[in-house]
């Protein structure tokens, strides 16, 4: 649709005018919630101070004025729904593709998170070393996001060339992830290369030396800096519970896989559930 629109001016009857008008009625309904919501939660409200939705419609700055505008929150509401669904059932789906094309890492991970406690929590998902470096290789193979951009904010000097403040950049996710010199073997999934030394499955041969929770140059999954993505710590939150849900309870068959580079980079699966045997 839209987004692969050869123009982004509005000329009736392209595929970019139409996807502009699906647009404003989106953000027609999300002006109904927010309207909604105000009338039922006031500021000093419970919820206005601990949701997403809240904060940004109540926000302040230090001088106590209102830190976005309506049209503001709008675009960020809407950036909240897109940018974290499509992201997330895309990265659901390419973990779980991986996974079925890596009997090793699949049955690892299913031996790991059968012993996790039910109901489960924050700190055993966080510290759990297979789940943690299959989603981190299943991003780093497939990045939902390929790059992003920066703007310079003041003039910069870099190898010998100048760039002046409000430069742009486009910075690439996918070349930093499957760049050699970073990490060996690149094209194959090895989820072997994140885990921690003392794991029994740990191998030097394919260790990358990289920590992917830092989110650096070398694994910019999420950005960084400032700018990083706001849905970061939620996004693996999300993929840590959904895994373990369904590696813990389910054996996962996939099939019919597709991949897919719009809107978001990864797989598109059919899967199917089998529940497993209690022991």
């Amino acid at each position: 649709g839209g987004f692969m629109s050869l123009t982004t001016k509005q000329i009736p009857g392209t595929s970019f005018a139409e996807a502009m008008k699906a647009r404003d009625r989106i953000l027609d309904t999300v002006d109904v919630l927010i309207d909604k919501f105000m009338s039922e939660n006031p500021e000093d409200s419970e919820r206005a101070q601990i949701t997403i939705m809240g904060r940004l419609i109540y926000g302040k700055d230090k001088d106590n004025n209102r830190v976005m505008t309506r049209d503001e929150m709008k675009d960020n509401i809407l950036n909240l729904i897109f940018a974290g669904h499509d992201t997330t059932y895309a990265s659901i789906s390419t973990l779980l593709y991986h996974l079925s094309e890596n009997k090793d890492a699949m049955d690892a991970l299913a031996a790991e998170v059968s012993t996790l406690s039910d109901p489960l929590t924050a700190d055993e998902l966080r510290n759990a070393p297979v789940l943690n470096a299959c989603i981190h290789e299943s991003w780093r193979c497939d990045p939902p996001v390929a790059g992003s951009f920066r703007k310079a904010v003041k003039e910069l000097q870099h190898k010998g060339y100048s760039f002046g403040a409000g430069s742009v950049f486009n910075y690439s996710i996918l070349m930093a992830t499957t760049d050699e010199k970073l990490y060996k073997s690149h094209e194959k999934f090895e989820m072997r290369r994140f885990l921690p030394k003392e794991h029994p499955l740990y191998s030097s041969d394919i260790d990358s030396g990289i920590d992917p929770f830092q989110g650096r140059s070398s694994y910019p999954i999420f950005g960084g800096g400032t700018h990083v993505c706001l849905g970061k710590a939620f996004a693996q939150l999300e993929l840590r519970v959904l895994a373990a849900r369904l590696l813990k309870g389910y054996k996962v068959e996939v099939r019919n896989p597709e991949k897919v580079y719009f809107p978001v980079n990864g797989w598109n699966i059919e899967f199917k559930l089998t529940k497993r045997k209690s022991m």
